[in-house]
Parts: C-alpha cells; structure tokens; sequence
C-alpha cells in the first residue's frame, strides 16, 4: 500500500511536468515569473543544483575506481545509479526553463566551440552516455577503470565550465566566475556526499533492515567529510560576504548586498552551512544514523537554496537599459508553474531511483 501511494505521489509530480511543458509550449514563457530582467529563475536554479549534485557523486563515485580506495565499492553502484537518477531531473528542469526540447537540438545542429554554453551541453551528453555504460559495466559485475576516470574528469569539466559560462560576463561581477569555478565544484562534492548519505540510509531505515550497508563505518566516514566540506565552504561563503557584500564599496556588487537579507541566503547560511558543520562535530550525532540524514538532509537544503539565491543575485538588479523606469532591485516570486518545474524534476529523478532500487540491487559491490 505504501509503495502505491509513493508511486502515485510520482506520478502526480510527472503529471504536473507535462501539464507546465504544455501550458509553456501553447502559452509561452508568461506563465514563470521571467522578465527581460528576471531571466533565470527556480527552473534554472533547480537545474543547477540537480546538474552539480550529479557532478558531486561522480566524485563520490570515483573514490573506489580512480583513487582505489575499495571500502567504498559497497557504495559504488547506488552512486552511479543515483548519478543517473540526478541527472535526468537536472535534464528535465533544463528542458522545462528553456521551454521546449526543441531548443536543446538546435545547440547540437549550431555548434558554437568559442561558447561556454555549447561545452557544457556537449559534456553533459557525453557524460549522460558514459554513466550509462559504466552503470551496465558495474551491474554485469565488472568495472571499467577507464569509464571512471572519463566520468571524473567530466564532473571536474562540468562543475567548472559551469561556474565559467554564469560568471564570464563582466556586467554582472556579482556571479564571479574564479570564486564560483572553485565553489561549485566543491559544494558539489558536498552535495554528492550527502545524496549518497541520505539515500542509503533512509532506505534502510525505511526497510526495517539493519543491514551491512547501513551499519558500516563507512557512513560515518562519509558524514565527517561532509562536516569537514560544510565548514570549509562555510568559510567561503563568509568571506563572500565580507569582500562582495560588507566590505566592498563598489557599485556592482549591489545586488549581492541586497541578496544577504534574503531567504534564500540565510537558509543556505544557518540550514544548510552552519548547523550540518555543529551536528558533524557532535559524536554522538554523526555516528547515529538520523543524526547523518538530518545533516546531509539540510546540507541540501541549503544547496538548494543556494543555488537560488546565486541566480537571483546575478539578475535582480536591472542594468543599462533595462535600468530606466524600473526600481534598484525587482522582485521576485515563484509562480505555480515554476514550483512544477522543481517538483517534476524531483519527481523523475526519486522514481527512477526508486525502479532502481527495486530492480537492479544497488547494494552489491561490483568486481574490479
């Protein structure tokens, strides 16, 4: 009975998916809360964190095939799969924020290499294939070193260019491209870490089985690095603040001023920074079971609303033109139809994760 409502709940999400990719194919773009000003909104926003999460366990992913560290192939094919799962709901909310598939084709028939935008598309096709082919690899009970290696080197492409493309503009320093181009890649490897954590274990405990997997050290060495990560960035986001939004006089980085009294940024700050780094540092917490979902789960809280808070930062602010006639700083709020975006994606990425756990026993460790 349960497993029928959680499917139904799936299917409501996907429903909701297809109803917005119709209204915005017949309607147009009136039904997001989009702009000339505001041109990126939750859609991208949610694309972002799914696409860097992806990113995230593919470092993950790499630790037993690239750095052969083996105590982590008991966790090596739920990553992979997990990696898929991600991926397909960042494609989804893409394909939703742009409009129609049909703007995704048309990159690959007018490839532009001088363009950061063209290499991200590239590397996530290619990326999505090769996962695919080392996930059949990794089922078939063998592993392709080879397949490992080109998937982190394609989240390390992806996670950078990335930062790259949203930052390369100099009209709007506030999304710097050499702060972001390390940020990403390493909130990425944060985000990862708490997927896997969070994943695994809530399925365990919603199993009712004390297995192996949910018992090993291996959890809690997982949850002391993402303590280590959360402190870390922690550190930079502070510092963001300091040099961009407190200390700085210049005119530019308004925007970012503004933004620090925003929602979105203190969820990120207090949810998804702060109190996962104090509950990492209690023993007791990180060693229990809930007390590492709790952690990885508001780690991605935060990163969620990071993500957010980042895209908005970038586009609140008119400039030149758009300037005249408007306030310093528009406002913003989600309509319905992006709030379907984020949960259509969602939607996708859990019921493909859920198949998968059902069908393709994440739990065994591949052979190497």
């Amino acid at each position: 009975m349960k497993s029928k409502i959680w499917y139904g709940l799936l299917a409501i999400g996907i429903l909701l998916g297809l109803w917005n990719a119709y209204k915005v194919y017949s309607v147009g773009f009136t039904l997001y809360a989009k702009t000339d000003v505001l041109v990126w909104t939750l859609p991208l926003s949610t694309y972002i964190f799914f696409s860097l999460t992806s990113a995230g366990l593919a470092f993950v992913s790499s630790i037993p095939v690239v750095f052969g560290i083996r105590r982590y192939d008991i966790i090596e094919k739920r990553t992979v799969y997990l990696e898929i799962s991600v991926l397909l709901g960042s494609f989804v909310c893409l394909i939703l924020h742009l409009g129609s598939p049909l703007q995704v084709i048309y990159i690959f028939l007018s490839p532009n290499p001088s363009s950061p935008l063209w290499w991200l598309a590239m590397l996530y096709h290619v990326y999505f294939v090769v996962l695919l082919l080392a996930f059949w690899r990794i089922h078939t009970k063998t592993v392709s070193k080879a397949l490992g290696v080109i998937i982190f080197l394609i989240a390390i492409g992806t996670s950078t260019t990335l930062g790259w493309l949203l930052g390369m503009t100099d009209a709007r320093p506030t999304l710097n491209a050499s702060f972001f181009s390390v940020y990403f890649p390493l909130t990425a490897f944060g985000s990862g870490i708490a997927a896997i954590i969070l994943f695994s274990l809530v399925q365990g405990q919603l199993s009712d089985k004390a297995s192996a997997e949910t018992a090993t050290e291996l959890y809690d060495e997982l949850a002391r690095i993402m303590g280590l990560i959360a402190g870390v960035v922690l550190i930079l986001f502070i510092w963001r603040t300091i040099i961009g939004g407190i200390s700085s006089t210049a005119e530019e980085f308004r925007a970012f001023k503004h933004m620090i009294g925003s929602i979105s940024y203190h969820i990120e700050l207090w949810l998804g920074l702060v109190l996962p780094t104090v509950l990492m540092l209690l023993p007791a917490v990180r060693k229990s079971a809930w007390g590492k979902i709790a952690a990885s789960f508001l780690f991605l809280v935060g990163m969620f609303a990071g993500r957010l808070e980042f895209v908005l930062s970038g586009v609140i602010r008119p400039l030149g033109q758009m300037a005249e006639g408007r306030p310093e700083f528009v406002s913003y709020m989600p309509t319905v139809y992006e709030f379907f975006v984020a949960i259509a994606g969602f939607s996708v990425m859990l019921l493909i994760y859920t198949v998968g756990t059902k069908f393709f026993k994440l739990e065994t460790a591949p052979k190497h």
